[in-house]
C-alpha cells in the first residue's frame, strides 16, 4: 500500500514513513496531568453527601472542559475525554454539581452558588506534578434544605 500513497519512493521508504507518521500521532500530542482532588465542607469534613454528584471546569484561557465523578468519600479525578486521562496545564474554574435525583429534585445538601462556573468561585492550577485539589465548599441555607 506504501507504494500507493508515495509512488516516488520504495515500498520499505514509503513503510518507515507511514509508521513514523503514525508513531508521531500517538506521542505527539499534548500533555495530560493527573489531577486527583477531594470535596469537603468548609469545616473540612470529607462532602461524603456529594457522592455521585461533579466536579465540572473550563480552562480559563478558552480552552476545553473537564470533569470527574465525585465518590463516596468526597475524592475526584478529572478527565479531559476518557475516564483517568488527565489535564491539559493551566487555569481552570470549576464547579461542584451536586447528584439530585427524583422529580421534583430533592432539596440541596449544598449552597447552589458552588454549582456554577460563575459564581464558585472555586479555581485549580494544573501544573506538571498538581498536589491534591481541596475544593471547599458550604452546606445549603436551612431553608433550602427543606
Amino acid at each position: 500500500m506504501s507504494h500507493l500513497c508515495f509512488p516516488l519512493l520504495g515500498r520499505r521508504s514509503g513503510a518507515m514513513i507511514v509508521a513514523a507518521a503514525l508513531l508521531g500521532l500517538t506521542g505527539c500530542g499534548p500533555n495530560l496531568y493527573p489531577v486527583h482532588g477531594k470535596v469537603v465542607w468548609e469545616n473540612g469534613a470529607d462532602a461524603r453527601e456529594l457522592a455521585r454528584g461533579l466536579v465540572v471546569g473550563e480552562a480559563t484561557s478558552g480552552g476545553g472542559g473537564v470533569r470527574g465523578d465525585i465518590e463516596e468519600d468526597g475524592s475526584f479525578t478529572l478527565s479531559t475525554l476518557r475516564p483517568g486521562d488527565g489535564v491539559l496545564p493551566g487555569k481552570y474554574r470549576v464547579a461542584v454539581v451536586e447528584y439530585r435525583p427524583g422529580e421534583p429534585p430533592a432539596p440541596p445538601t449544598m449552597d447552589l452558588v458552588f454549582s456554577k462556573l460563575d459564581t464558585s468561585k472555586l479555581e485549580i492550577n494544573v501544573q506538571p506534578k498538581t498536589p491534591e485539589v481541596i475544593l471547599k465548599v458550604r452546606r445549603a441555607p436551612p431553608k433550602a434544605r427543606r
